[in-house]
């Protein structure tokens, strides 16, 4: 099996092909190895800069505290934000359960006074249909007499009993 150095052809000694210039360094162990040549690869200078970069780029030990501390102090704020939010629904919600308390009391009493009504006119439809019942009894009665007067003695002494104002009255 070919080794890597050995497939890509390259010499790694040979100062001509090794892409930084370095003699007794291995390219592929060194980080800067690349497969396109030794015009594509970066100078030492241009590497000194990325390796100088990356260290600016990293937070200085202050820089993270005061991050923290920002960070910090926006979770509180918008905890505080939060617990203002959830206090306000809370006070609405009480606001709207009173309102509603108050509703149905109010439509309990209307129930109770309409049940009321309801059995005042129940009362009062009874006595009228028995009132009703009576004097259709005694127009009943009326019309008998009336038709019993009308007939000649003989008849009227077939019929029945004695005539009279009493049997209205019953």
């Amino acid at each position: 099996m070919l080794s890597v150095q050995e497939a890509l052809g390259l010499d790694l000694v040979a100062p001509s092909l090794s892409c930084c210039g370095a003699r007794d360094q291995d390219i592929i162990t060194s980080g800067l190895f690349t497969p396109w040549g030794p015009e594509s690869c970066p100078t030492l200078d241009q590497v000194m800069m990325m390796a100088s970069s990356t260290t600016s780029t990293t937070p200085t030990v202050e820089e993270e505290r005061r991050r923290r501390e920002r960070r910090k102090v926006s979770n509180r704020l918008s905890a505080q934000r939060s617990r203002a939010r959830k206090q306000r629904r809370l006070e609405e919600l009480r606001a709207e359960a009173a309102r509603l308390r108050a509703e149905k009391e109010g439509l309990a009493t209307r129930l109770r006074d309409l049940a009321r009504h309801d059995l005042a006119v129940r009362y009062q439809n009874a006595r009228l249909r028995a009132e009703a019942a009576a004097l259709a009894r005694r127009v009943l009665a009326t019309q008998r007499l009336t038709m019993m007067m009308m007939m000649p003695e003989q008849q009227r002494q077939a019929a029945g009993g004695p005539l009279g104002l009493a049997s209205l009255m019953t």
